[in-house]
């Protein structure tokens, strides 16, 4: 009985030596792979038979290539032993801090040991800017309307935009906050101008942070088309301003109207001084 007892405790502490001691796993951007490296180290007296280490991704964006489980025949005692699995994450993850459980068994283990791998699905951001002009006329009131579009993978934070007039007077305020640009998304900003020339320019600065909480900031370029009155009629922008032309036509029916009532008054009194004499 003596004996059991001992061996028992002797196993206990054989069973009880296998720990997990590195993981190796590099950030993973949608749809790309990364290599899991993990190493469980036998510090026991006793050699460890007939390991598995398994992977649950069922409630992740993440998938193995190959296997979700690995397995080694002996660890031996004051030993390491590797497993090695290929994650994919998804093409539409969501970047994020993801946890993998997995599980830890062995021949005669008194209990599954279990656990999780922390996984980060990096995003990055990737900004572009399309402009149009709405009344794009010299000496009038117009707007420029800027969309912002992240083609990226991770949202783009804390997005301050500030516009640098060349060849336009700014209505609106010169810094407009936007805040996020949400990954595969816009946001568009309209900047209230009077354009005072033709050969004019949307100069601006865009900063933001990245996924990476890096603060990113990237210029605005863009050549803006703007035109004479004469040339934005020419083209239909605008059209001709016609109420010159309506206001004339008004005096001169009203002149027409003042004469015939005068004729027409003179001629009543013609046939009333008519009347009197034949009468």
């Amino acid at each position: 009985m003596l004996a059991l007892f001992i061996l028992t405790v002797l196993y206990s502490t054989a069973a009880s030596g296998l720990l997990i001691r590195n993981i190796d796993i590099s950030p993973i951007f949608p749809g790309q792979s990364s290599e899991v490296r993990i190493i469980a180290d036998n510090d026991g007296d006793y050699d460890i038979e007939d390991v598995a280490f398994s992977l649950d991704l069922s409630n992740t964006p993440l998938t193995t290539i190959g296997s979700s489980e690995d397995s080694l025949d002996e660890i031996e005692s004051d030993e390491d032993g590797l497993f090695i699995f290929t994650l994919r994450a998804n093409n539409d993850a969501k970047p994020g801090s993801y946890n993998i459980p997995y599980t830890l068994n062995y021949k005669n283990a008194p209990q599954i040991k279990k656990g999780t791998i922390g996984v980060l699905i990096k995003g990055n951001t990737n900004l572009e800017f399309t402009v149009s002009l709405k009344n794009p006329i010299v000496g009038e009131k117009g707007s420029i309307d800027l969309k912002i579009v992240n083609k990226g993978t991770g949202d783009a934070r804390f997005v301050n935009l500030k516009i640098l007039p060349e060849g336009y007077t700014l209505l609106s305020e010169e810094e407009t906050y936007i805040g996020t640009v949400s990954a595969d998304d816009f946001e568009s900003v309209s900047i209230s101008t009077i354009f005072n020339r033709k050969n004019a320019k949307l100069y601006g600065i865009v900063e933001y942070a990245d996924f990476d909480n890096n603060k990113i900031v990237k210029n605005i370029e863009m050549p803006l088309t703007v035109y004479t009155k004469q040339e934005a009629i020419e083209k239909g922008i605008a059209q001709k301003n016609n109420a010159g032309l309506y206001i004339g036509v008004v005096i001169v029916l009203i002149i027409i109207w003042i004469i015939w009532r005068a004729i027409a008054k003179r001629r009543r009194m013609k046939k009333s001084r008519e009347a009197q004499l034949g009468g």
